[in-house]
């Protein structure tokens, strides 16, 4: 491979393979800077091999490349031939190029549990791209972890609850709270946070969106401008190329914005000693991604989540969606 393997804090091994994949250039004389260029070259060369890795993996960090802005960013996302999986979802993100977006906008000192990306929408990207541009001072690490893992120590650990949870379903009502808050916290519009999800006002319009794009089974528009979207029955465990992964999370979470709540379908609360085992499994097995200027980060999102952890400002991630 036109790649050297490298290695990074943290990271684990699981059945045999590391966790990332990290790849750096060859040694070159020191006068001779590694560019997106290059980068970009020698993935070209080895498109075949490294979609191989990433399936084997799962994620895959590229490091020590001067990638230093979005547009070079783009051009790396570009070369590995693959179509961009436009974004949808109720996270705050702003497109900065043709197919390149902020990261996860919510305010650094809240932290981002693990997820799949997009896993409430009927369709979702296969392959995600994170770049640094610019690394948080202190924190701000993107976390990730391998989903097939979690489904193992689950069933080693709460057996009965994951039978419940895969033979009954769970369900996780999404709700919306009122204004959209933007820039300072002073600053808004009358624009309700299901409107800017749903890009309407026009609450008809706004079901027949919700129904056609979101994974949700029902919704609900309140008078007081909040609304509610109900999922499930789900399975929170599903199948991609051969693995069994945990793919939809069994945590509930709140913010400025809006909350999450779940609970077995039959309404029953998931036991606390449940959620708290899975909050232990994902971060006993999780890697931190200390971030590095010019860090490019494959993910496979069929078979890894990611988090953010909290961090200081100022901190500039991109990602791009991929096929």
């Amino acid at each position: 491979m036109e790649f050297v393997k490298g290695s990074i804090g943290g990271e684990k091994e699981f059945n045999g393979k590391v966790f990332p994949l990290t790849l750096v250039p060859p040694q070159r004389n020191d006068m001779m800077k590694n560019s997106w260029k290059d980068l970009v070259e020698k993935v070209k060369k080895e498109k075949e091999k490294l979609s191989e890795c990433l399936s084997d993996y799962g994620a895959i960090l590229f490091r020590g490349f001067k990638v230093e802005s979005g547009e070079e960013f783009e051009k790396v996302v570009e070369s590995f031939g693959w179509d961009e999986f436009p974004y949808e979802g109720a996270a705050d993100r702003n497109k900065v190029a043709s197919r390149i977006y902020t990261a996860n906008e919510a305010p650094l000192h809240v932290f981002i549990n693990f997820h799949h990306e997009m896993a409430l929408i009927r369709k979702f990207a296969p392959k995600i791209f994170f770049y640094c541009l610019e690394p948080a001072p202190e924190g701000g690490e993107t976390a990730i972890v391998r989903s097939d893992v979690i489904v193992e120590e689950m069933e080693k650990k709460v057996p009965e609850v994951v039978e419940k949870l895969t033979g009954e379903g769970f369900k996780f009502v999404l709700h919306t709270k009122v204004p959209y808050k933007h820039g300072n916290d002073d600053d808004s519009d009358d624009t309700t946070v299901w409107q800017r999800m749903l890009k309407t006002k026009d609450k008809l319009e706004a079901q027949k969106r919700a129904l056609e794009t979101l994974a949700c089974n029902a919704v609900k528009f309140n008078e007081d401008g909040t609304a509610e979207f109900t999922y499930g029955p789900m399975n929170p465990i599903k199948e991609f190329n051969g693995k069994r992964v945990w793919f939809n999370t069994i945590l509930g979470y709140q913010t400025s914005e809006r909350d999450g709540r779940v609970a077995f379908t039959d309404g029953t609360s998931i036991p606390t000693a449940a959620t708290d085992t899975y909050s232990a499994v994902l971060e006993a097995n999780c890697v931190d991604i200390k971030w590095l200027k010019g860090d490019v980060l494959l993910v496979d999102n069929l078979a890894v989540q990611h988090a953010r952890r909290v961090g200081k400002p100022p901190r500039s991630v991109l990602v791009s969606l991929c096929i």
